[in-house]
Formats: structure tokens, sequence, C-alpha cells
């Protein structure tokens, strides 16, 4: 208040005038967060790879069912968000402040940059593999969303629209997890086929024992996701003033709770215990103790209701979460036997067409035959330990620009014998590293990691010496939810890589919590 008093006439108007740029601006981002996560279609379109491989990493033409709409909109959003903030700064006189951003931000987008036309493999490198679309242009996309959304300023109705956006998300793919988790195919109804399949495109495409159950690629990043968005409406329902708003959140809660244990994967779970004590140490310096403290028991209570359920189900439910820390349950499916169940597909499969799939595709060769190969078996992590070992053989030798953003399955070394006792299958193409801080500093080089760790753990330390501040307003509890939402979006970070459906969430609400921090300190 004291700075308005202080400004004449031409500059209230001006900063009327950005208010109004910004209230566009959280809309297309609203848009993009509600919109972009669910465009999951068929388009079938021609793929010029840089090696012949006699793979499905080879040229032709490949149907891409989860990423090329998501790519398409995404640019969309970006240019129209770009052109918004761009008339904001010459029309309404808008200065970019100082911030500890900048520099990081701009070591970040030069390497991206130079990795991609450094790149043996230029227009791999540009705009990724065909099933993926997490290139260059995508990561220079994802900046462009934080640093807009960084330098919008935000009340508190604006950050629970963005908020809120991420229900369709979490609804639509909480059903269709749990559809899947319980028998029910939805590709038998005419609705999904029309949604799934272009006209032209007829039922012959989907392979036998295909499924959809997610509008995300994997199900080890629906689990991550779902450990993210759990944590977040957790938290939120935790610090709500309002008795009704407080149990719409924990419903929305509990329904991401549903939806990463019917993802049957690991990695959401470990997301949502890992944050778990840091909820309870906000919950100590908050207003309302015990309030927060009854909601936090009530969420538990409701979590521990629907993972029993789930349970007894199916006994896979504990494998894939508590049985992670104590030992898997005496019911479990083998891992080595999972396909004669139909969870190989579950974990293994990037589409639910069965048309040139890469990630973990079992290719047949007859080279490995003539070799003597170490045993079958998984490697810690179900072979991630196996792949980050490569991984980082890779990056090595590039350390400097890396090899371009998403070549990966073209460097690693795909015709390893140890492969076979790393990830169970010598034939299995690894096509991503399984950790998005390995594959940034495998796709942009080391520098670029390490002003991506810069810009986050510069935010995080800002963020946690808030820790002591009281959670008594609105404002304050939803600056918590969002930062330990993005803290649990880095730690599933660790065990999932960074893909088109999700990553620009997590770009954008990091812009979100820095703009937020902004307005603390300036008060």
């Amino acid at each position: 208040m004291s700075k308005q008093k202080n400004m004449n006439i031409d500059q209230l108007l001006k900063a009327e005038g950005q208010k109004t740029v910004d209230k566009m601006l959280v809309w297309v981002l609203a848009f993009a967060l509600a919109v972009i996560p669910l465009l999951t279609r068929t388009a079938i379109f021609e793929f010029q790879a840089p090696l012949i491989t006699g793979t499905s990493l080879d040229s032709g033409v490949k149907a891409e069912v989860y990423t090329y709409y998501k790519f398409i909109w995404l640019i969309i959003v970006v240019i129209v968000i770009s052109c918004l903030f761009l008339y904001k700064m010459i029309a309404k006189a808008y200065e970019i402040p100082k911030s500890y951003i900048h520099i990081p931000l701009a070591i970040m987008f030069v390497f991206l940059l130079a990795s991609g036309l450094f790149a043996d493999y230029k227009t791999l490198s540009m705009f990724g593999q065909y099933n993926r679309h997490e290139g260059t242009i995508t990561y220079i996309g994802y900046l462009v969303l934080f640093f807009v959304a960084a330098n919008i300023l935000y009340n508190e109705k604006s950050i629970k629209t963005l908020v809120y956006a991420l229900t369709p998300l979490l609804l639509a793919n909480a059903f269709l997890g749990l559809a899947y988790f319980f028998g029910y195919d939805v590709l038998k109804n005419a609705f999904f086929r029309g949604i799934l399949l272009p006209a032209g495109l007829t039922e012959e495409s989907i392979g036998a024992g295909a499924y959809f159950n997610s509008t995300i690629n994997n199900p080890n990043y629906v689990s991550g996701i779902a450990g993210v968005l759990t944590v977040l409406f957790l938290t939120k329902a935790v610090f709500a003033k309002v008795f009704r708003q407080r149990v719409f959140d924990l419903v929305l809660a509990a329904v991401a709770f549903a939806m990463l244990l019917a993802s049957l994967s690991t990695s959401g779970f470990v997301t949502f215990v890992v944050l778990l004590p840091f909820i309870v140490v906000a919950i100590f310096f908050s207003g309302k103790r015990k309030q927060a403290s009854v909601t936090l028991i009530s969420g538990l209570v409701l979590f521990s209701l629907i993972f029993v359920g789930m349970y007894s189900y199916n006994s896979k439910v504990w494998d894939e979460s508590i049985g992670f820390f104590v030992g898997k349950s005496k019911n479990r499916i083998e891992e080595k036997t999972a396909a004669s169940f139909g969870w190989k597909e579950l974990y293994e499969a990037h589409t639910p067409f069965a048309v040139n799939k890469v990630y973990a595709a079992n290719e047949s060769s007859d080279e490995f035959q003539e070799f003597q190969l170490p045993p079958a078996q998984w490697s810690a992590g179900t072979g991630r330990v196996y792949i980050w070992s490569e991984t980082l053989k890779l990056i090595e030798k590039r350390p400097l620009l890396g090899y371009g953003m998403d070549t990966y399955p073209y460097y690693f070394p795909q015709d390893d014998p140890n492969k076979n006792s790393g990830i169970n299958n010598a034939n299995t193409i690894v096509d991503k590293p399984h950790n998005m801080y390995l594959n940034l500093a495998y796709g942009a080089g080391f520098i670029a990691l390490a002003a991506f760790l810069v810009l986050i753990v510069r935010y995080l330390w800002y963020g946690i010496r808030t820790f002591k501040e009281r959670i008594n307003t609105e404002e304050s509890a939803l600056f918590m939810s969002i930062f330990l939402g993005l803290c649990a979006y880095l730690v599933q970070g660790m065990f999932n890589d960074s893909i088109i459906g999700t990553a620009f969430i997590f770009w954008i609400f990091l812009g979100v919590g820095v703009s937020m921090l902004r307005k603390k300190v300036e008060g």
C-alpha cells in the first residue's frame, strides 16, 4: 500500500494495466495445466532416425499416442504467453526485477541451445524422440513458462486457480488407473476408442493385450505425479482455514493417493513418505497446530482405508508401497514371472497400441544366442542402478555440452551383454536414464545441470527459511502447499525422467513459487 501511495497517476495506470495482463497470463497458464496433460490421441507421422539399428528406433511411419499433441499445444501456449509478456513489458512498461534466477536461467538456456546446435543428430535433439518430444525446443519452452510465471504478481484467487487447474489431470488419470486396476478395459468403450483412434484408423491398430490406463506415458510417471498431487492437496487441506475447503482438499488428496496405488509403481509412494515429515514440521510452525494435526491424521486414516481396500483386491499394492521399506508380500507376483500375469506389460509398455514401441520393447535378436550371457536378473531399483552407471559413463565422455536432448537410445550401449544382468533382458532397448537430473546432464552437459541445481537449491533455501514463519494466512498456506509439492516433484525425479506431460507443471509452479517468495521479501 505504501508503494501505491507514492505512485503518480501514470504509474498507477501502468500498474493496473500490468495486473490486467497478469490475469490473462494466469488464465493461459491455467488452460495449459488443465488441458495439456489430457491430450491423448494417436498421431501417425514419418520419423527419420539417425541410425539403422534393425529395431523400432529406425526410420519409418510411427504411431504416437501420448506426446505429439501435448508438444504442439505446449508450443502454442509458450508463444501466446511470450506475446502477452512482451505486451506487458512494452505497452504496460513492466520492468523485470532483479532476481537470483536470471544467471542460472541464462546459463541453462545457452547450454541447452548449444547442445542442440552442436549435437551430432541436430533434428532429433531439437524435437526429441518421436514418442517423447522432449528435445531442446521443449526444454526452452519450459524455461519460458518458468520465467513468465516468475514475473506475474499473484493474489490468492489466481494461485488457487492454478492449483485447481490440476484437477482434470487428477480426476481423469485416477479414473483410468482405477478402472484398469479393477479390471475394466476402457478400450472396449466406443467413446474412448473414438478419442484415441482418429478417423481412418481401425481397431486392428490396437494390439492384443493393449490397454489404456492413463493420459501419461508410463505407470512410473503416473506414480510420480500422483505422489506430487497427494503432497500438494494434503498440505493444502492441512492448512486450509475453512472446514469445507479442508474436506474438499482432503478428498482430492485421497483420490491422488488411490491413483498412486493403482499405478503399481513405487516412486510416488516413496516420494510421499519422504515429504510426510516435512508436512509435520510445517504443522509445528503453523498458527493452528491442533486443527492442522487433526486434518493430517484424518487424511492418513483415509489413506489407510484406501490402502486396505486396494490391497485386499491385489496384494501387489503392498509390494509397490510399504513393501519397498519392510519387504515384499508373501503373496507377491515375482518379477521374473510377471509376464505370465500381464504385469510386465504394465511396467514396460510405452503406448497401448502395438505399433513401433520403444520403451523396454523386447526386440528379437539371434546374435545374443551365440554368446554365454550373464544370468538374467534385475539390478537394484528394477534396473535403474545399471542404467544410471552406464549414463554416468556417457556423461564423462561429453561433460560440457552433452549429446543433445532426447538422443539417449542412440548412444546407450544397446549391445552390452551386461544388460541381461542389469535389466533382466539383453534385448531390451533402453531409451531414457530414469533420472531427470542425469537426463539433463546427458543431454545438455554438466554445466546445465549445475545451473539447474543452483536454481533449485536457492529456491529451496529461501523456502525453508519461511518454515519459521507462522502459517496463519491463506497465502502462506498456499505457498507451503506449492513449496512441498515442488519438493515432491524433485524427489520423484530421482527415479523418473522428465516427460512433457508433467514437467511443464513443475516449471510453471516453480515460477509461481519464485514470485511468491519475492513478494514475501519485498513485503
